[in-house]
């Protein structure tokens, strides 16, 4: 019976690196910022879900709450670097052994270019979401089982900065975490896409993953410096950023983690805008992946 039900998941694509990277996610989150303690002091959200009783998480005010932790799991620096790892690694080796061994000719000639090219991109689309997704909320229900809820703290929408920050209501601040989490699970799935085309291009998967890492950690550092250069003409100056400088933060990938909540504000425009910035994309990964194997079958 167990060996049946082992078989039937591996057959749907479900395998012991979907489960790593589920287990990666959640660590991820775990590493993320505890702004609970006093300032001075530079600790964890698992520091603090061991370390903590819920009378002392009490005592530090709403950013112990378990809300204040759900919001702020991306807040960890390296939390996009690793994101293309966790994403694509489920799928991006399946499809490299595929690709690279002599099951390619077999498995095309049973299948049209355009299935299979869907296949493998909505393949790796909903396995890097999934993941990626399904350890977010793991550490939601860890969170949620152990730190206070931000209604046991009795305050006042004028003196809370989750109200301000996030909803006055509890339909606003589930609207705004819901948001979070799917944009976060549709760089994912981007994520995992990009490194199937990428392993085609570049022939290695390996190299397919790395690049998507090592691109995300020149951006965050350049994109520090670029800041920094901003904050030292502009902010410090009191002048207004102009229009060029704010969209050429567009450029820096590693930018578009926090863009289910900053896109509106930087741009005027709404988020609906970038969901069409992300179907183009996809649309364009599909068809050069498309032209690949069609040319590779010519």
């Amino acid at each position: 019976m167990k060996i049946k039900l082992y078989n039937k998941v591996w057959e749907r694509g479900i395998s012991w690196k979907f489960f790593i990277c589920i287990i990666g996610t959640i660590l991820l989150c775990g590493f993320s910022t505890f702004q609970g303690s006093f300032p001075e002091v530079n600790e964890i959200s698992l520091y603090a879900w061991l370390h903590y009783s819920r009378e002392e998480l009490l005592l530090m005010g709403e950013q112990a709450s378990a809300y204040f932790m759900m919001v702020n799991f991306r807040d960890m620096e390296w939390f996009i670097v690793f994101l293309p790892l966790l994403a694509a690694f489920p799928t991006v080796s399946d499809f490299a052994e595929q690709w690279f061994s002599g099951y390619y000719y077999p498995s095309i000639s049973r299948k049209t270019r355009k299935y299979y090219t869907t296949k493998w991109v909505f393949r790796a689309a909903l396995q890097g979401f999934a993941c990626v997704v399904c350890g977010i909320l793991i550490y939601f229900v860890l969170v949620y089982c152990k730190f206070p809820h931000y209604e046991e703290f009795n305050l006042d929408a004028e003196s809370s900065i989750i109200a301000m920050s996030y909803g006055t209501t509890a339909l606003k601040r589930f609207a705004t975490l819901f948001l979070m989490v799917f944009h976060t699970g549709l760089l994912a799935a981007i994520f995992a896409m990009s490194a199937v085309l990428l392993t085609v291009l570049c022939k290695d998967s390996f190299f397919a993953v790395s690049s998507l890492v090592l691109m995300e950690y020149f951006s965050a550092k350049l994109y520090a410096g670029y800041e920094g250069g901003l904050i030292e003409r502009y902010y410090m100056q009191e002048q207004e950023v102009p229009v060029f400088n704010r969209i050429l933060r567009f450029v820096f990938p590693s930018n578009h983690l926090y863009y289910d909540q900053s896109f509106s504000r930087e741009y005027g425009i709404g988020y609906w805008f970038y969901l069409m910035f992300a179907a183009i994309l996809i649309a364009g990964i599909w068809l050069w992946l498309y032209r690949k194997i069609r040319k590779r079958n010519e």
